[in-house]
């Protein structure tokens, strides 16, 4: 790796250039398996990021085995994942997850990923959504235990790692994407990481709802990102919301209760005692539905008065034998901690916004519409179409990861002066109108508390026209207001606050925009699929006045 140090920018400014073949902008389950493969083809590698994002909560994943359930396979895989994203998702992308999820697994169990075996197999959870069990799993944390030996095999192979940074803004001149420029929080120190292909893996929408189940370090930036580099997202409408998560005791609040506890017998009941899942799914009750149709009928619960005081229903896993239970440590011990054991008593839980459907747009080979940028993980879209069922979101980072990195690892960065100097003078601007005031820094926190309670109150599980019209006019009031004041530079105090209220505008945009119910779009004045017209994405790009435009692509006619 080239280090050039110490370059002056402006007023006393510096950075560090850092060059390598691939770039890897998160330190997650995508970024990781991103940053292994692209290694593996002889890349010079760099991992920027500031923290694990969601993925130490992975539960598991996802992955048609040869030695998996009896009538399992591929294409019922594939049949389950279209499916449930009610035949919105792109077939291309489908194709390469239930193909390539097995040899990721494999990878990674050669790596010694400690996978639960019974009999010589693979165990396997049955998620809500899948026909068949086919979630691998490790019993003492999947994703931590994923962590541990992707991030040794990285480390193995030579990937440099910068953890802690906080990615500034992408390199975008040319027609293409260079790098990114990132920032160290406590030393302010930064650094340009150029490479000949960067690769965005770093998570979903983050907190732009005030319930949901995102770290603190998954903020959305992933589409602001992308949009001011020219990419387009799609599906920005489909915001899944986890439906069994704990809403008290407060120690607990915003963890998940997993559904594969459901798949072990666990059921959900009202105040009244019923299971009503049995009443809206009568054919399976809380098993094979997937997971927007339970949201949405555990928040009908809720809303209808048999819920209980503190807006939830009942998880009950006191079916449960000990061992079941006990294969779930880190959920058992959490609740245990905060005084809650569940073997005794239900747990209460409703719904929370969890994940994005929509994302970067991408091809089977992770690439975006601008040479130079791929994405993969929940900050692309495409994969899950309206709805993604339980299991695939892990199966998504850990096999588009991998993929992502393939082709990243194909570039080769060459050691261009002109290129360099191209760099010094698009961060020098980036510096302009960089110092903002305390109101600015005030004002900020603010501006993202607003746009939370919007987004709460008018892009919820259930959606309305008059409801959905006034948020998006409070949003865009709010953008307004915020571009009045913000100079443009990623360095300035709104520079968060905007990218929240326009990832924001984006969802609610797209959410007003489709005249239909599907999936984890549930509107009370649309009821009804609508495949004449709607069976199509949402395309959204950032137009040169800096307002999004909004359009639909597929083969629905959207008019």
């Amino acid at each position: 790796m080239n280090s050039v140090d110490a370059q002056p920018v402006s007023a006393g400014r510096v950075f560090d250039v850092r060059v390598s073949d691939a770039l890897v902008l998160g330190c997650g389950a995508a970024g990781y398996q991103a940053a292994t493969a692209a290694a593996r083809l002889g890349a010079r590698v760099n991992l920027v990021g500031r923290a694990r994002g969601a993925s130490p909560f992975i539960l598991g994943f996802n992955a048609s085995l040869a030695s998996g359930a009896p009538g399992d396979s591929t294409e019922q895989f594939y049949r389950d994942t279209f499916e449930g994203g009610y035949e919105l998702g792109e077939p291309g992308l489908i194709r390469a997850l239930v193909e390539q999820a097995a040899v990721a697994f494999a990878e990674l169990s050669a790596l010694g990923v400690p996978f639960e075996m019974r009999e010589g197999r693979p165990a396997l959870r049955h998620l809500s959504g899948s026909r068949y069990p086919r979630s691998v799993y490790v019993a003492r944390g999947t994703g931590n235990a994923i962590l541990r030996v992707v991030a040794r095999e990285a480390k193995a192979l030579g990937v440099e790692e910068h953890i802690g940074f906080r990615v500034i803004s992408l390199l975008a001149f040319d027609g293409r994407v260079w790098g990114a420029l990132a920032m160290h929080p406590r030393s302010g120190a930064l650094t340009a990481f150029l490479a000949a292909n960067t690769v965005l893996a770093m998570g979903g929408i983050g907190g732009i709802y005030r319930d949901s189940t995102y770290p603190v370090d998954v903020e959305g930036v992933s589409y602001t990102l992308a949009l001011d580099a020219g990419a387009a997202l799609r599906d920005m409408e489909f915001v899944q919301f986890e439906p069994t998560v704990v809403a008290t005791p407060p120690g607990v609040r915003g963890m998940e209760m997993p559904t594969a506890m459901i798949g072990d017998g666990a059921v959900l009941k009202n105040t009244l005692g019923e299971r009503f899942m049995c009443r809206y799914h009568p054919e399976g009750c809380e098993k094979q539905i997937e997971k927007a149709r339970m949201a949405l009928f555990i928040q009908k619960e809720i809303d209808e008065g048999r819920g209980t005081p503190a807006g939830a229903v009942y998880f009950d896993a006191t079916v449960l034998s000990p061992d079941v239970l006990n294969s779930y440590v880190s959920h058992r011990q959490r609740l245990l901690k905060a005084g809650l054991d569940p073997q005794g008593q239900p747990v209460e839980v409703h719904p929370a916004a969890h994940s994005l459907m929509g994302g970067v747009r991408i091809d089977a080979h992770c690439r975006s519409d601008v040479p130079g940028l791929l994405v993969c993980g929940e900050a692309a879209g495409g994969l899950h179409g309206a709805s993604r069922i339980a299991g695939n979101g892990a199966a998504d980072a850990i096999t588009f990861g991998r993929l992502a990195g393939l082709s990243a690892g194909e570039g080769r960065m060459r050691n261009d002066p002109v290129a360099q100097a191209r760099v010094d003078a698009w961060v020098r601007g980036l510096f302009e109108g960089a110092d903002g005031t305390p109101d600015d820094v005030t004002a900020a926190a603010g501006y993202v508390a607003t746009v939370s309670g919007i987004m709460s109150a008018s892009f919820g599980i259930r959606r309305g026209e008059s409801s959905m019209d006034e948020g998006v006019r409070a949003l865009e009031a709010v953008q307004a207001r915020i571009s009045a004041r913000w100079t443009g530079s990623p360095f300035h105090p709104l520079a968060r606050a905007r990218s929240v209220a326009l990832v924001a505008l984006a969802v609610a945009r797209s959410a007003l925009a489709r005249r239909e119910s599907r999936g984890a779009h549930t509107r009370v004045d649309f009821p009804v699929r609508d495949d004449a017209r709607w069976k199509c994405s949402s395309v959204v790009r950032l137009g040169g006045d800096g307002r999004l435009v909004v359009a639909t692509a597929g083969s629905g006619r959207a008019d």
